[in-house]
């Protein structure tokens, strides 16, 4: 069975938007620092076409599930690196 990654893109007291995905069960991917929501959404669009040629859906998390926890154990990573190596 494929595993399932989760996103959620961020709006942030800056004005910046942070794209945060967490492939089942626990892998948490981060990004920090887009400028625009356009840009958080193109990196996730990038993410999509590489988890699906892994065979993983990418999906947007819903309002209600809260993911704070994951975005506390990921570090923070700018440049476009994730916060987990993929392998």
């Amino acid at each position: 069975m494929p595993r399932i990654v989760a996103y959620r893109i961020h709006d942030e007291p800056d004005g910046r938007f942070t794209a945060v995905a967490t492939m089942e069960p626990d892998r948490v991917y981060r990004r920090d620092g887009f400028a625009t929501l356009a840009d958080a959404e193109d990196w996730v669009e990038g993410l999509r076409m590489l988890m699906a040629a892994c065979g993983a859906p990418v999906v947007r998390l819903s309002p209600s599930r809260d993911i704070d926890a994951d975005i506390v154990r990921a570090p923070s990573v700018r440049g476009g690196h994730s916060a987990a190596k993929l392998r």
